[in-house]
């Protein structure tokens, strides 16, 4: 299957769900969703990695595509850091949670196996990234 968009990449699914996933647990939580700081950086962090991944992409180079994965992937971790802030902080339960780092978890794997699909790709092609000369 040939993919034409970043929404086909399921590395982007993925992230789509997980976001979606973060903003019920947000909404499901009254004290979380009250503590602004903490709502926002989340929201943030979880928003970024569908982003990220969509922003790489539609670059239409392989170096830079792997540079918005690695954004990507950081986001990713950050949100998961936020959720287990959010455990700790009681806004919410683990096991409410578990769906989230699933999702997570899947993510993490499906967007390194592409970025290693790019990496091949660069070395079978001989392409380089486009770099900016400063």
């Amino acid at each position: 299957m040939a993919v034409r968009s970043y929404r086909d990449l399921i590395a982007w699914q993925l992230a789509d769900r997980f976001k979606k996933e973060v903003f019920r647990l947000l909404r499901e939580s009254p004290d979380a969703w009250n503590d602004l700081r903490f709502r926002n950086q989340l929201l943030d962090a979880a928003t970024s990695v569908t982003s990220n991944l969509a922003e790489g992409f539609l670059r239409y180079s392989p170096g830079e595509f792997r540079k918005f994965i690695d954004y990507g992937l950081g986001s990713l971790a950050e949100a998961e850091g936020r959720l287990d802030d959010g455990i700790e902080l009681r806004y919410f339960r683990a096991d409410a949670c578990a769906q989230a780092f699933l999702l997570a978890r899947r993510c993490l794997t499906a967007s390194i196996r592409l970025k290693q699909s790019q990496q091949r790709f660069m070395r079978s092609t001989g392409a380089k990234s486009r770099r900016r000369r400063t």
